[in-house]
């Protein structure tokens, strides 16, 4: 053998041992990280262990939960900022006048959400369902136009196109009267207009306009896909409050964006007592995402004191590691736990677990009406591939399942008996359920749920309900496909 082969076999027994030492390391933090999730430790104990090169890469890229980074960090941050405002005159006001709007409902849905969350019930609220781009951004607008103070804006995307700029160039023109503008978006949800360096167009030399991303990324971790945030809020002044689905982008006007690329969207625009709630999430995001200090954040916050503005009573969840983890999963579980006559699902991304597909289909069995309404047309094949592995069983336990027509529908809200509701950014999978920091809330309140469940009837109108029969003459390849794509469910 010449000396070049003995280099050969080194360098190859090299890589092969480093290979195996990475694969290694990865199944040892898979365990250490992710044992409390069986299902998605074994799949990727297998991937890893099968796939030594591809399982490493990909696992490095999509599969680390990064709980104990990213999220400890998290719930260090929100712990510290809450315990050095926590005697600040501002908040101590503001809290102080909200435990006389702080309501504790009999029912058993609300008392199960009362031990199980860590936010409550604030009555005297109002809020507006509005649907698309086409009457959110207006509004959104409308709320900058009249800010005195403060406008706080959060979004997973903030897309590098007409609305996006439009929004932004506002935003510096109220910073320029001397409005406070501070502006979160998620580094891997905005990465294209991060790339393009969009968010260096705006806020120059102006002192109170400043643009962070969430997760302080640079351009090597930006693809990491895990614990993003996928919040979508506007506060303005502490007295109006915007959240729900729609992202900054101008998919989000179907008029304008025809076809595939058009999105139809929910959005809630939330006035009362209640907003106090939605401007410390915000600052709380803010606090761990900039690092200033806490008195240089709260000179802007306003806090007005408590005031009614209408018959809705509103809980806020922000689900995310160190907040509220698991909450809007708590919220999901909760309805088909406790739901006696309907629970009606909206959402774009269908892919829950085996226990929560499970409890839907014992909810239907004992007579109560589960309607799910999921996109025909999805903007990942693959996920609408995952939901549609789980027709069969659900539909022969009575769920109903309906694809609505036309464009990407991203809406995403639930109503159970027609008596409370959850609206926000969680889809009903499990990456809004444990990977995710989301901002949901659960409203009571006749008139805004009659708004509510007109829409939902709209859905299901311009929706084909799926039939046992259509399921049963699947081809093979068709359900091999699906079933693939269902064995992916943990990553989705």
């Amino acid at each position: 053998m010449q000396w070049w082969e003995h280099v050969e076999v080194i360098v190859y027994g090299g890589w092969i041992l480093l290979l195996l030492m990475a694969a290694v390391a990865c199944a040892l933090d898979v365990l250490r990280n992710q044992g409390d999730e069986p299902q998605r430790t074994s799949l990727w104990l297998t991937v890893i262990i099968a796939f030594p090169a591809f399982g490493v890469l990909l696992y490095l890229l999509t599969g680390r939960s990064r709980k104990a980074s990213m999220g400890r960090r998290v719930a260090d941050s929100a712990s510290d900022f809450l315990a050095k405002i926590k005697a600040h005159p501002k908040l101590d006001t503001y809290y102080s006048s909200l435990s006389s709007w702080i309501v504790h409902s009999g029912s058993v849905a609300e008392r199960t959400l009362d031990r199980t969350l860590d936010t409550c019930s604030v009555k005297g609220n109002a809020v507006k369902l509005l649907r698309d781009g086409t009457a959110a951004y207006p509004a959104m607008l409308e709320a900058i136009h009249s800010a005195r103070v403060s406008i706080f804006l959060q979004s997973f995307i903030i897309a590098d196109d007409e609305i996006g700029h439009y929004i932004l160039k506002t935003l510096e023109d109220r910073a320029r009267e001397g409005i406070d503008v501070k502006i979160l978006y998620d580094s891997f949800g905005s990465f294209f207009s991060s790339f393009y360096r969009m968010f260096n167009k705006y806020g120059r030399g102006i002192e109170n306009f400043k643009i962070r991303p969430f997760s302080l990324a640079n351009s090597l971790t930006r693809w990491r896909f895990q614990m993003r945030n996928h919040r979508k809020l506007l506060v303005v002044d502490g007295r109006i409050g915007f959240l729900g689905g729609v992202n900054i982008s101008e998919g989000n006007v179907p008029v304008r964006r025809k076809g595939e690329s058009a999105i139809h969207d929910l959005h809630c625009r939330l006035e009362g007592p209640v907003v106090g709630e939605l401007e410390m999430s915000f600052l709380r995001d803010w606090f761990y995402a900039s690092k200033e200090p806490e008195e240089e954040i709260l000179k802007t916050a306003v806090f007005p004191p408590p005031a009614p503005c209408g018959d809705c009573t509103i809980r806020v969840v922000c689900s995310g590691w160190g907040q509220c983890y698991e909450g809007s999963e708590k919220v999901f579980y909760t309805a088909v736990s406790t739901a006696e006559r309907s629970i009606w699902i909206i959402s774009p991304y269908f892919v829950p677990d085996t226990p929560f597909i499970m409890a839907l289909r014992m909810a239907a069995a004992r007579g109560v009406d589960v309607r799910v309404i999921v996109p025909l047309n999805n903007n990942h094949f693959y996920v609408k591939l995952a939901s549609r592995s789980f027709y069969e069983s659900l539909l022969e336990d009575g769920v109903r399942i309906f694809e609505r027509r036309g464009v990407f529908v991203h809406a995403k809200a639930m109503l159970v008996d027609s008596e409370w509701a959850l609206v926000g950014s969680s889809n009903c999978d499990v990456r809004s359920f444990r990977l995710n920091f989301e901002l949901d809330t659960v409203v009571r309140g006749e008139s805004f749920l009659r708004q509510l469940k007109s829409e939902l009837e709209r859905e299901l109108a311009a929706s084909d309900e799926v039939t046992l029969e259509q399921i049963y003459a699947k081809k093979g390849a068709v359900r091999a496909a699906e079933n693939l794509c269902a064995l992916l469910t943990p990553l989705l």
